[in-house]
C-alpha cells in the first residue's frame, strides 16, 4: 500500500503539461470522430480495426490515466 507521501506525489494539484501534451490534445478534438486505427485487444493479443467495433454500436475511447 502506498504511503502518504507517495499518495501526494501522485495526486499533484496542478498539471504541468508539455507542448507535446497540448498537440496532442487539440489532435483529435472532443466529439470528432475518431480514425479507423488497428489496436490489439490486450485479453487474447488479436489485432483488430476500431471499425470492427463501431459496426457493434458506440465506441469509447480513453487516452490517458483511468485511476
Amino acid at each position: 500500500m502506498a504511503n502518504l507521501a507517495e499518495i501526494e506525489e501522485y495526486n499533484y494539484s496542478v498539471f504541468v503539461g508539455s507542448e507535446e501534451f497540448v498537440s496532442f490534445r487539440t489532435l483529435v478534438p472532443v466529439g470528432s470522430s475518431a480514425p479507423d486505427i488497428q489496436a490489439t485487444v490486450l485479453d487474447t493479443g488479436q489485432s483488430i480495426r476500431l471499425s470492427e467495433y463501431w459496426k457493434k454500436g458506440d465506441v469509447l475511447i480513453e487516452f490517458g490515466s483511468f485511476t
